[in-house]
C-alpha cells in the first residue's frame, strides 16, 4: 500500500506539470518552424536584375516580315512563253527578256521584250499542200511591254522539315506593243501569277499574260486577245542590305 500511495502522488505531480512542459516546448517548436519557413523564402528570393535559371535557358527568336527584302532591288529574268489563244493556223511560242525595278516589297516597274517562233498547224499545212493556199493569218514576231506590278500577298509553304519556299502572288498591268508580219499595234496587257524566291536572290516566275490588241491581216483586221503562259528564271541584286 505504501508503494501504491507514492505512485498516485507522482501521477498527480506529472498531471500538474504537463501544462507547464507543453507551454515551454511550444515556443521552441514554433521557433524551429518559423526558421524553416524563413529559410525556404530566402531560397526563393533572387538578387535584383537576375532572371530565374529556367528563363535564361529559353531560346529567343526574332520575327521578320519577309525572308527576301525587295526594296530598291533590280531583277533580270529570262523565260519562255506559249500562246494558248492564237488562231487555228499558227502555233506561237516566244522567248522573253525582262527587267524589273522593285520600288519596295509591294510595287515594281518592269519592261520586257519577246521574240516569236512560229510554225503552221497541221490544218494550215494540209491547206498549203493540197490547195497551194496560205491562210490569211497573222503571227507575232515581237512583243514589248511596260508594266506596273503589285504583290498582292506574300506567303510560304514547307517543302520539308528544313526547307521552306517563299512566294509573292503578283498582278501587273500596262501598255504593250505587238508586231506581226503586217505591222505593229498597241496593246493593253495584264499579267498575273506567282514569283517563287529561291533563296534571297534567285526567282522563278510562273504567270498568265493577256494581251488585247487590234490584229492586222492581209484582208482586214479585228480585236483579238492573246493568252500566254510563261515561265521565267530571274536574279535580283542590289537594294537594301539585310
Amino acid at each position: 500500500m505504501k508503494y501504491l500511495n507514492r505512485a498516485k502522488k507522482w501521477n498527480l505531480v506529472l498531471v500538474a506539470l504537463a501544462p507547464v512542459v507543453l507551454l515551454s516546448v511550444q515556443p521552441a517548436f514554433s521557433a524551429v518552424e518559423d526558421e524553416s519557413l524563413e529559410s525556404k523564402l530566402n531560397d526563393l528570393s533572387l538578387p535584383s536584375n537576375v532572371a530565374p535559371a529556367a528563363i535564361t535557358q529559353e531560346k529567343l527568336y526574332s520575327v521578320q516580315n519577309r525572308y527576301t527584302d525587295l526594296k530598291r532591288k533590280s531583277e533580270f529574268s529570262l523565260g519562255a512563253a506559249k500562246n494558248f489563244n492564237s488562231n487555228s493556223f499558227v502555233n506561237m511560242r516566244e522567248i522573253d527578256l525582262a527587267y524589273r525595278f522593285h520600288i519596295n516589297n509591294r510595287w515594281n516597274l518592269g519592261i520586257s521584250g519577246a521574240y516569236g517562233f512560229n510554225e503552221l498547224t497541221t490544218g494550215a499545212q494540209v491547206l498549203l499542200a493540197k490547195g497551194n493556199q496560205l491562210p490569211d493569218a497573222a503571227y507575232v514576231k515581237r512583243r514589248a511591254d511596260l508594266l506596273v506590278g503589285y504583290n498582292l500577298f506574300y506567303g510560304k509553304f514547307r517543302l520539308s522539315m528544313e526547307q521552306v519556299l517563299y512566294f509573292d502572288q503578283y498582278l501587273a498591268i500596262g501598255p504593250g506593243l505587238v508586231t506581226t508580219q503586217y505591222g505593229s499595234s498597241p496593246a493593253a496587257v495584264a499579267d498575273v501569277g506567282f514569283a517563287f524566291w529561291l533563296g534571297r536572290n534567285a526567282s522563278l516566275r510562273f504567270g498568265i499574260k493577256s494581251e488585247v490588241f487590234n490584229e492586222k491581216r492581209f484582208a482586214d483586221s479585228s480585236n483579238v486577245t492573246h493568252v500566254l503562259g510563261h515561265l521565267d528564271i530571274g536574279y535580283a541584286f542590289g537594294g537594301k542590305k539585310l
